[in-house]
């Protein structure tokens, strides 16, 4: 069983800034930061080192966009932008370039 728990939340200029945990089977696995506003952006996630590719951030990003309707999400290296291109699809909106840190942007 896996839950999304939030952890914090702080008020940004015109969003807020929400910190989860996921946890499975009562472990932490991992954490990540959310920029909530008018739309939801994955600002980091890092999944613990034991419980990588394991299907853990695949799983944890999919709740993430459950929870708020859709995310988006800019990639950071190679890796990060193989899993969101396999279970996303690219962003080329109008801001995909203020968050574009040179791998794309993608929504789930």
């Amino acid at each position: 069983m896996s839950e999304l728990v939030l952890v914090g939340t702080y008020d940004e200029d015109s969003y807020k800034n929400e910190m989860y945990e996921y946890v499975v089977d009562g472990k932490t696995v991992g954490s990540a930061s959310v920029m909530a506003g008018e739309t939801a952006y994955v600002e980091r996630i890092d999944i613990e080192e034991e419980y990588r590719n394991h299907g853990y951030g695949t799983a944890f990003l999919r709740e993430l966009s459950d929870a708020y309707g859709f995310i988006y999400l800019a990639p950071d290296n190679a890796d990060a932008q193989r899993l969101y291109e396999r279970i996303g699809r690219e962003y080329t909106g109008e801001d995909a370039d203020y968050v574009d840190q040179g791998f794309g942007v993608y929504e789930i």
